[in-house]
């Protein structure tokens, strides 16, 4: 069985135009997936019981800031912010061990929910970027 590197991991998100982009200076991303469950315990039964229910995924992206980041992500939620009902979704690819050919690669539509900025006095000016998936997460393999 086959594991894989982060090291090479790619994450690639629409820049608003359409066309996927790599994004730069990626340090780590993260895909987190559930499964919602609802109980349909009853009277009499001896351990609670579940059905699942709604899917749903989100995750982020630790980068370091640089002027495309600043400006890509900036704009993508400066044109969403017109009012919570105009949000718009953006293809999204992630291949957490690089997108060579046969390798895990997880795809959806997002929409960006938030861009933060941290800088400090001893170390790189950082930027995190948060997104919520709309619609199925895909679980396929790099062509």
């Amino acid at each position: 069985m086959a594991n894989y590197s982060g090291q090479s991991g790619v994450l690639k998100l629409d820049s608003g135009t359409g066309s996927l982009a790599t994004i730069a200076e990626v340090r780590s991303f993260s895909i987190d997936h559930t499964v919602g469950t609802v109980e349909d315990t009853t009277m009499g039964d001896q351990y609670r019981t579940f059905k699942t229910n709604l899917n749903e995924w989100s995750g982020s992206a630790d980068i370091y800031l640089d002027d495309t980041a600043y400006t890509q992500y900036g704009n993508v939620l400066v044109g969403n912010s017109a009012g919570a009902n105009d949000l718009t979704s953006l293809t999204l690819e992630a291949y957490p061990g690089g997108n060579t050919a046969g390798y895990p690669k997880l795809s959806g539509e997002v929409l960006v929910t938030g861009f933060s900025v941290k800088a400090a006095m001893d170390g790189m000016a950082e930027g995190t970027i948060s997104f919520k998936g709309t619609g199925a997460l895909s679980f396929g393999t790099s062509s």
